[in-house]
Formats: structure tokens, sequence, C-alpha cells
């Protein structure tokens, strides 16, 4: 039976090579760009799929109610004590990456990037498999456990086990013994290690930067992360009960800390709101994405039933035939929805090809790598497999339906013609297309208005013609390099702070309300030193800015915005005293954006810290920027000659800040640019379809004295009519989608009638030409030959 509907299939296609060609080259494209973008979107939605028993994996959240924000960081005694009062709780571990982890290899340390601080339960609760010792294998404090690929690197072709290693850890030199090697953890984990060493180590650098603290037994201390594995089928409930209980127990009534408990499998793509250093997805992101690719099936579709219902009138005699040799309207819909369904799978190893091609651009755009994960092989093939056999199905069954119904005495007697009602449907599905592609367009424009509005608008501070250097993990002596570089003609300012401007991370303080210390409000905190106001252009309203002729003002002064002057409600602030170490507020400046326009400005206070120096902004006269740099760089090689020279433009900075807009614009663009291939390709072969079959009324007109003029504008008019509703019908669900995009912006554009306007001009653009050149040619049939036209 197969045999037969694939001859029949190959038949048809011989006889319609126009159709088979249009729609192959239709559907390629289409197919092609939505396997990048599932590739994209099965590879999200695999994170943490690699442990087998993730669902009883769970990290610990820590919400600060003062401040309103989710944090991942928690006390280190807070493993131990789950483990002893939390009967659920089978493991826990604490984690800390630790910085500065150098491995010495031929003379030379090597940084490791991924190295953390923990105990040996690390390997219980991720079961990560281990070759060496099983139990208490970072029970020692000098213990060491390598990733394979770590492993290779150092000890290439022999058994590392036992062996020692020289190591740099927190700034001295010790001898570490390898106790086992893991598995290289997945990419597609949250969860990743280079190596493990014992946490003694991430817990004397904590004790040694910050004063005063026993960070292993105070529960003040949130540095770490806290990984447990409970039991199967966990009563939530009841643990966040003994959660408020310890709450209570440790912290009293007045400090509000709550945790919380994430699993394993939400922790990548939910953990937008949440404070956290590892990696994040975006789940509106991944809608976006699959939204586009299901719009560009459905293109694709919809292309090819409205090629298929133009040729259907070619195919009446020989199903009139087949109805009268006894074929059942059955066998019809079925040989019909086959060939529609081989000319998917024929198109399948195209398409593949096709995205094998763009897949290096698509990863520039994604800003990722699309790697081919073995784990996810079946995911791929059944999803690609099962697209294009759906794309066969849905695409064959009108026509299918369509044609099985046809009556053998109106095929016989030749009576079978186009029609009004499948006219309508036509129209109807290129009306569908070209919405689709007119809804890509404006959205497109909205996107990239919004991204050229956040580049251009003022924050509040020098908005150009600015770099940050960035001073590394040691911070070598920032005030020499800061003199050194402002002596420099062509640097006008250059001063420090924690963090580059607009800051990416958010460390909002709770500060008692004047006049009322049980109410406490979050402000952000910025420390600057005393030429970062200048250097960044911020304003000074009342008061005055950080000055070395005042030698107390690192001590206990303090800058407020305008935003924090409200919430605090002070009236006349200079001067007054708040509670951030018992300062005085010496100035007020203007409103800036600390962060990106995502977000509202932020109360903010400003402390002056001269010696802890993270970037370093340098503020220089326009077009000099080439003639700076080897100098700034020869500045830098004196003060830290062993760490490389990081740089970035404040451009560079807002480019990066925004680039998933930026990157979400340009796929969009190029969605839209295969919608309209797409499109483009129907209705080319429709129009071609429909000038053939209306050949006799093109004679019939032109000798009842139509000119080619007159029946250009006919066949003008009605795709005209097409473009202008299509672009109506556009209008209010991108309108609806784009205001909800819009929605993630603090400070956004308008979307204005000029996008809608453009959007009808390119349809208008492209559809128009294809209908010219045919129907053009068609009036130029010679009047006794179109009349002959059968």
């Amino acid at each position: 039976m197969f045999k037969n509907y694939l001859a029949s299939a190959l038949r048809f296609l011989q006889r319609n090579k126009l159709f088979a060609g249009i729609n192959i080259m239709g559907l390629s494209f289409a197919l092609a760009a939505s396997f990048i973008i599932l590739l994209f979107v099965i590879n999200e939605l695999s994170y943490n799929t690699c442990f087998k028993d993730r669902k009883q994996v769970y990290r610990v959240l820590n919400y600060n109610d003062e401040v309103k924000v989710t944090d991942e960081g928690t006390p280190y005694i807070l493993a131990e004590n789950l483990k002893d009062e939390f009967p659920q709780v089978k493991y826990a571990t604490s984690t800390k990456l630790m910085r500065g982890f150098s491995i010495k290899l031929n003379e030379e340390f090597i940084p490791i990037d991924k190295v953390i601080g923990t105990d040996s339960e690390i390997f219980n609760v991720f079961n990560i498999v281990v070759v060496g010792q099983q139990e208490h294998i970072l029970d020692e404090p000098n213990s060491i456990v390598l990733s394979q690929e770590q492993a290779q690197k150092f000890f290439p072709d022999e058994d590392p086990v036992g062996k020692d290693l020289v190591v740099l850890v927190n700034d001295k030199e010790e001898v570490f013994v390898v106790k086992g090697v893991f598995k290289n953890i997945p990419v597609n984990s949250t969860f990743q290690a280079d190596c493990f060493i014992h946490s003694k180590w991430p817990l004397e650098w904590i004790n040694g930067r910050i004063k005063d603290r026993n960070a292993e037994t105070n529960w003040r201390s949130f540095y770490w992360q806290t990984w447990l594995f409970l039991d199967k089928n966990p009563d939530i409930a009841l643990l966040n009960e003994q959660f408020r209980a310890l709450e209570k127990k440790v912290y009293g009534e007045e400090e509000k800390y709550d945790f919380s408990l994430q699993n394993l499998s939400d922790v990548y793509l939910g953990s937008r709101e949440v404070n956290s250093g590892l990696p994040k997805g975006n789940r509106k992101n991944i809608r976006i994405f699959s939204a586009i690719a299901v719009l560009i099936i459905i293109i694709a579709s919809l292309n090819y039933i409205i090629l298929s219902t133009a040729v259907s009138t070619g195919r009446s005699k020989e199903i009139g035939i087949r109805k009268t040799n006894g074929a059942n309207r059955q066998s019809i819909r079925k040989q019909m929805l086959t060939e529609s369904v081989i000319l998917s799978v024929l198109v399948l190893p195209v398409a593949l090809f096709l995205a094998w091609l763009g897949k290096p651009y698509a990863e520039d755009l994604f800003q990722t790598k699309l790697l081919i994960l073995k784990s996810n092989i079946a995911i791929y093939v059944t999803v690609y497999v099962v697209l294009t056999m759906f794309i066969g199905v849905v695409s064959g069954l009108y026509t299918s339906s369509f044609l099985s119904k046809l009556n053998v005495i109106c095929i016989l007697n030749n009576s079978v013609r186009t029609g009004k009602r499948k006219s309508r449907i036509r129209f109807a599905l290129i009306v569908v297309q070209l919405i689709i592609f007119c809804s890509f367009v404006s959205s497109t424009l909205i996107i990239r208005s919004q991204y050229k509005f956040a580049l251009s608008k003022n924050p509040g501070y020098n908005n150009e013609n600015v770099l940050f250097v960035d001073m590394g993990k040691n911070s070598p002596d920032s005030k020499v390099f800061i003199n050194n570089i402002k002596a420099y003609p062509n640097v006008i300012s250059a001063g420090g702070a924690i963090d580059a401007l607009p800051m990416t991370g958010f460390w909002p303080y709770p500060m008692e309300f004047p006049g009322d210390k049980t109410k406490k409000v979050p402000i952000e905190l910025l420390a600057v030193d005393y030429d970062f106001v200048e250097t960044m252009g911020i304003q000074i309203l009342e008061g005055r800015s950080f000055s070395r002729e005042f030698g107390s003002d690192e001590e206990n002064s303090y800058l407020l915005n305008e935003k924090a002057v409200e919430v605090l409600g002070l009236t006349n602030p200079i001067g007054k005293k708040i509670d951030v170490v018992e300062g005085t507020v010496i100035g007020v400046v203007k409103d800036f954006n600390l962060h990106s326009f995502h977000r509202d400005i932020p109360p903010l206070l400003m402390v002056a810290s001269d010696g802890f120096v993270m970037q370093v902004a340098v503020h220089y006269k326009p077009g000099t920027l080439v003639n700076i740099l080897p100098l700034i760089e020869a500045e830098w090689e004196k003060i830290a000659p062993d760490q490389p020279f990081k740089y970035k433009t404040i451009d560079e900075f807002k480019k990066e800040i925004y680039s998933e807009e930026r990157n979400l614009s340009v796929i969009i663009s190029i969605s839209s640019l295969f919608s309209l291939l797409v499109a483009s390709f129907g209705l080319f072969g429709l129009t071609l379809f429909m000038v053939k079959t209306q050949t006799k009324e093109i004679g019939v007109k032109k000798v009842l004295g139509s000119t080619e003029r007159g029946i250009v504008l006919f066949f003008l008019r009605k795709n005209f009519v097409m473009v202008i509703i299509a672009s109506i019908l556009s209008v209010p669900p991108t309108i609806f989608i784009m205001n909800r995009w819009l929605s993630n912006f603090s400070f956004k554009t308008n979307i204005e009638w000029w996008i809608f306007a453009f959007a009808f001009i390119v349809a208008a653009f492209v559809v128009l030409p294809t209908v010219v050149y045919h129907s053009y040619r068609a009036s130029r049939i010679n009047p006794v030959e179109a009349l002959k036209y059968e």
C-alpha cells in the first residue's frame, strides 16, 4: 500500500515541478529556522536533567523581608544544623566558590576558575561519580578532588590519586593531595566545578577579609550556598514550619530572614529574581522563541495549503477515475495525506543541512554555544521528526478532505472549478501569513526603538567618552594608578568605585527610618572614591561632594540621591545623622540610573572608600581613546604586571547590558525575513496558478476592450486589499504583545504609528511586484491564444 502511495506522490511531484520546488524551498527554510530555535529551547529546558535524582536535590534560598530580596547566600552553619534537626534531610552541604586559586604546573601557577570549597557530602547530594576514595574524601584539610579534565591537564596519561599538587590559595603556597577524580559535570548543569577542596580554605578567606566574624558559627555570615538531598516525596509544608522555628530560635522576632527551598529542576529557569552567581535562564525568552518557531511553521503549513488548493483542480480527473474504479473516500484522503507527509520528509535532510550552515550565526545571536548534547540526542531526533511529520499531516489535511469529497459526475462533466469558496479560503490563508509577517516587522521595529532608546537616553551621568578599567580580584593600588593616568592631557578626570555604571548587581541595605526604629527602608549602597562623582558628571543638588580636604569624609560622611531623601522623609537633609555607622549627610545628588532602564531609580546612599576600588572610571576627551589606551595600559603594567589589562568603554557596558534586547531584535528580524521568504514563495506560485487558471477570462476581457493596464490593476486590487486587511489586523496583537514586553522596562519608548505604516509599506513592496510581474505577462497574451486555453 505504502509503495503505491509513494509512487503516486512522486508522479504528482514530477507533474507539478513548480509546486514541488516552491514547497521544498519554503518548507526547508521554515524547518531550518525552527530546528535552530528548538535546539536552543531544548538545551535550555534540559538544564540539570543530567542529575538522575534531581527531584530530591534542593537549594536553600534566603529572603530578607527588610530589603525585599531573595538571595542564595546562607550561613555555613545552616547545613550542619539541618542535618541534625530536620529528619527529612538525608544529606546537606555548604559550598562556596573560591577566588584566586591556582595549581602549579611546570613552575607556573595555572588559575582554576571553578573551585568549590565544601565537604565530602557534596558527592552524595549531587550523586557525582568519583574514582578514588569514596567515603570522607574531603575530610582532610589539604584534600583535593579533580575533574577528569583537570586531572588530564596536570597528570596526563597517569593516575593522579595520591599525588601531590602545589597550589596557591589565599595568597600562600600549600601542598594538596589528590584524593579522587570525578566525572566531568555536563555543560547543561547550573552547578559546575573544576575541583573540590575542603571548606577550611573559603572559611579562612572570609575570616581574613571580614574582621571579627567567625564564619563557621556565625548565623549572619551569608556567604555560602546550602544544598540538600531530601527524602522522596518530602513534606515541604512541614519543612517550612521547621524553618520558621529555626529562624525564630537563631534570629529572634525582630530580624526577618525567611529560608525556603528551591528544587534543582527550577534553579536555572526559576531564578531571575534570585540574587545568585549561578547561570540563569529566561522562561520569557523560551516562550518568545518557541512562539517564533511555531509562527514560522504555521506560515510554511499555510503556504503548502495555498499551493495545494491552487493545483488541486488539476487532480480532479485523477480522483474521478479512481472513484469510478471503486476507490472510496477514505483511501483517497489517505493518499493525499501520505503525499503531503512524503514531501515533508523529503525536505528534512535539506532543512538539517541549512540548520547546520546557520548554526554558527545563530550562536552569535543567542550569545551561547548551541551544543549538540549527547544526552539530548533522542529528544532532538524525536522533536525534529515529529515536527516534520506534523507539518506534513496538517498541511495536507485540508486538501485531502476537499479532494476526497469531489462528486464523480461533476468531475467527469468538467464542472469542478476554482470557485469563490476556495478563493476565499486562499485569500484568508494569505492574509494570515501577511498578519504574521507584519507583526514580525512591527515587533522588530519596537524592540529596536527600545534598544536605541536605552543606549541614547541620558542616565544622569556622563554617557560617553568614559571607559572602566577592571582592577581585578586582588585590587592593586588604585590610588597610584588613578593619580598617574590623571596626569595625561587627554584624560579629563579619573575616579574609582566598587562597580561600574550602570551596575548589574543589586545590594540593598535596610536603613532605619528617621524617628521610627521599627521601620526600615531598603537603600542601595555605592562605595566610591573622592573623584568618582566628578568623573561621572553626577550632579550635586545640595551640599558638597566628597573631598580630601575633609579628613573625616571616608569615615562618617554620605551622599544621598533625591529618591533616598524622599523615602526617608528628610527635609533639609544636609547635616542629618543616619544609621550607617553614625554617618552624616553632606550632600544630595540628582537622581541617576544606577542600574539599567529595566529597574526604577532606587534610593541610594554613596559612601567614600578611597582604598577599596574595583573599577576605575576614566573620562577622556572625545576622539582620544586610541591615544590614551596604550598609556593607561603602560601604567597598569607598572602596578599589576602579573594581571591582564581589562577595560570596557561605557558604550560597551550598555550594549552588554541590553544585548538581550539587541539579540531579540535581530532574531525577530531574521524570523520576519524567513516568514517573508516562505510567504513570497507561496504568493509567487499562487499568482502563477491564478494567472494560468484565468487565462481564458483574461482573453475575454481583452476582446471586450480591457487594456493591459486594466488587467494588471484588476489583479493588483485584489492583492492590495489583502495587504491592507493584514496590516490592520496585525496591529492589535502586536500592541498587546509588545506592551507586555515593554513592561519589563521602567523607562521605555512609545509605540509610534509609523511603525505599523512601515510594516504595511514593506508588505506591499514585497507582495505587489510579484503580482505585477505575473499579471503583466498574462495581460500581453494574444486574445486568440487565450480563448483557446483550457
